[in-house]
């Protein structure tokens, strides 16, 4: 079936039926608000953020671009709404840029008592306003605003600058960053201590960003714990990023935890992992019995069902293992072999195939006791 053009005659005779107004107006935004907010950069953003928590972040983009991603914390506010938007940007490529921003102004009018409602609560709040580029959207909305007696600053570049930010840093210069690394084979408690660890040293969990555990069955733990799994490459780049920020400046290295360069459908930069690669490693040690322990904790507290589905529907395991060892797998399940089960796993599966790329080992631990061992990776860290 064809797609078929969007109708945008009733746009057009919206323009004809208002020609006159819309002659009077400037070809930017820039001419039209004469109470431009005070502009604070991505940087000064990231600032107020690490240090005052009691800011309030207003998103006036689109709900479609605040779900796709936004600022940590951020609420959203839609000037335009997801039709509007697409309407206005219509406008301003095929008619004028006064058409544009005369639809855009009519459309804020329209929501003249939603935003007295929103400002009843931010009157003794510090606001930050942004949008997409730090453009209309954003002044709209401060002048909006301060109509109901709230003073707002706006984001220089908007959102665009705040990703320019994590670009920045992941992709072309992560050198001011620093890391230890977990090393161990699957089950011997990596992620369990870098989760122990989390507000007593700084801590870069990627598979909390990616929500999964980076392995067949790494899905589970994130399935069973939260449905705020993200999304896009930009949501994950985004999570890492906010863990950097969020933490207060400090002289230790983030802890992280050894992964490929994959993880689920993400890929973690290049010139981040090289960073990863290159830092100190402790590597992490546990018998067979804690390790199954840890995996039965991890992927069956729930029961079998995920396990189940995973390797059943898993058409890597069957050409990796055949279809008869995917069968005697399943049996293993149906009859409550759980220990079985992730003993060959982590034997015939997961300890050869993913030797570990992270070689700088500095230190080893072993893992029986989650407190004492955390003590010992912070004595560690400290040492390094």
């Amino acid at each position: 079936m064809e797609n078929r053009k969007k109708d945008r005659s009733h746009l057009i005779k919206f323009v004809k039926d208002n020609e006159a107004e819309i002659s009077k107006l400037p070809e930017s935004y820039h001419g039209y608000f004469s109470d431009e907010p005070e502009l604070i950069s991505a940087e000064d953003w990231i600032e107020y953020y690490r240090g005052n928590k009691n800011i309030i972040t207003v998103d006036v983009r689109s709900e479609a671009e605040f779900d796709e991603d936004h600022l940590p914390g951020a609420i959203n506010f839609p000037i335009l709404n997801n039709s509007e938007r697409d309407e206005v940007g219509f406008l301003y490529k095929q008619v004028s840029p006064q058409a544009a921003l005369f639809l855009a102004l009519k459309s804020a009018d329209n929501k003249a008592e939603r935003i007295k409602s929103f400002c009843e609560n931010l009157k003794t709040k510090n606001i930050i306003v942004y949008c997409w580029r730090g453009g209309g959207r954003s002044s709209a909305a401060c002048h909006c605003f301060s109509q109901h007696g709230i003073k707002c600053r706006k984001v220089l570049e908007g959102y665009k600058s705040y990703r320019h930010q994590i670009y920045q840093l992941f992709y072309e210069d992560p050198s001011s960053l620093n890391f230890i690394i977990l090393s161990g084979l699957t089950g011997c408690g990596k992620t369990q201590i870098i989760e122990n660890l989390t507000g007593k040293v700084p801590v870069f969990d990627i598979e909390k960003a990616a929500g999964h555990a980076s392995s067949l069955f790494g899905h589970i733990r994130y399935e069973v714990k939260t449905e705020d799994i993200p999304q896009n490459q930009m949501q994950f780049e985004n999570r890492l990023f906010e863990q950097i920020i969020s933490e207060k400046i400090s002289n230790l290295p983030f802890i992280s935890e050894s992964e490929s360069k994959r993880i689920s459908k993400f890929n973690i930069p290049d010139k981040l992992y090289s960073k990863l690669l290159e830092s100190p490693v402790i590597e992490v040690r546990s018998d067979m019995t804690k390790r199954v322990e840890r995996i039965k904790a991890e992927y069956f507290s729930n029961g079998i069902e995920r396990a189940y589905r995973t390797v059943e529907r898993s058409e890597f395991l069957k050409i990796a293992l055949g279809h008869e060892r995917i069968e005697e797998l399943l049996l293993m399940l149906k009859h409550g072999r759980i220990d079985e089960f992730c003993e060959w796993f982590l034997k015939e599966y997961y300890d050869k195939r993913y030797a570990t790329k992270f070689t700088h080992i500095k230190a080893t631990v072993v893992h029986n006791d989650l407190k004492t061992t955390s003590d010992e990776v912070v004595k560690i860290i400290s040492a390094l």
